[in-house]
Parts: C-alpha cells; sequence; structure tokens
C-alpha cells in the first residue's frame, strides 16, 4: 500500500503521514469488556486493516461528516444518545481495509465479548505536514506525552518528562 495509492482514492492534494510517534503506524488491541468510546480523530484520515475480529461485538460505528462543516453539536448529542439515524455498523472482516475521515465523523468500535481479541492496523495520514497530537491528546489516548508534543505546542519538554 503506498501513500500515492491512499492519495487517489481520496482524491486528496495535501495529504502527510502523521508525524506522531505515537500514533502514526500502530495495531490496536481491544479485549473482552472493552471498545472503543466514540470520538473524532485527531488526524484527518486513517487506512485500518482487520486483522482479527472479537468472537462477538467489536462492530465500527460511525456518523460520517457530522462534523464536515461545523461542530454539529445537535447531531452529536443524537449520537451519543442513541437517537441518531446517521450512525452506520459495520462488521470488518480479517482484510478488510478501510479508508475513511474520523476528524471529521464521530465513530467508535462498540464493546466486545470472548477470550479473542480484536486486532486492527491503523495508519494515519493529515493534511499538514508534521502534524502531531497536542501533549492533552497525546496523554489522553496513549496514557503519555513525549518530546515532540511538548515542543510542537512550544512547551519546554524537559518540564514535563521524569
Amino acid at each position: 500500500m503506498t501513500d500515492g495509492f491512499i492519495r487517489e482514492c481520496l482524491q486528496k492534494k495535501h495529504f502527510y503521514r502523521y508525524a506522531d510517534p505515537l500514533a502514526d503506524v500502530i495495531v490496536n488491541v481491544t479485549n473482552e469488556g472493552s471498545g472503543f468510546p466514540w470520538h473524532f480523530d485527531t488526524n484527518n484520515f486513517t487506512v485500518t486493516l482487520a486483522i482479527q475480529n472479537a468472537e462477538q461485538g467489536g462492530e465500527f460505528e460511525y456518523a460520517s461528516n457530522i462534523r464536515k462543516h461545523s461542530e454539529n453539536f445537535d447531531e452529536v448529542t443524537k449520537v451519543l444518545d442513541g437517537t441518531s439515524d446517521l450512525v452506520t455498523s459495520l462488521n470488518l472482516e480479517p482484510g478488510d481495509l478501510q479508508l475513511f475521515k474520523g476528524r471529521y465523523s464521530l465513530h467508535r468500535v462498540a464493546p466486545l465479548s470472548g477470550n479473542r481479541p480484536r486486532y486492527v492496523a491503523i495508519i494515519s495520514y493529515v493534511e499538514e505536514p508534521n502534524m502531531v497530537a497536542t501533549p492533552e491528546r497525546a496523554i489522553q489516548l496513549y496514557g503519555k506525552a513525549l518530546p515532540i508534543h511538548y515542543q510542537r505546542a512550544g512547551m519546554r519538554a524537559d518540564a514535563f518528562i521524569d
């Protein structure tokens, strides 16, 4: 899979790999009783490759482009309280490749059950070069922030790292 192929599929002229060392290419592992709560991505686009499904649950649910032109708080509220008719549910099978605009589409992984974990490879892309998450966002998602997160936020990294 090349960046050119992804760029052409998304029809984007300005397109860069996410420069965040914690989130540019990851394998997400979700175990029984977990999922991933409703959220928007920090990066613009993701490419996911389903590797292994859980025994039950773990569907990918999304409300496409509800944040495209505004924050759209009314529709976000409907998604969160379960009354939106814009939510689509996908059961991605191992080998399925998905291109997704996660910055604009509210999405989650539904809770799963069973002993078999869910594995998904995720590659992230952005529209601005050298973009990384804010320190707060990195800590929220990964439990830590690296010097690059603080530097890009204009903060002294050594003031926050043990």
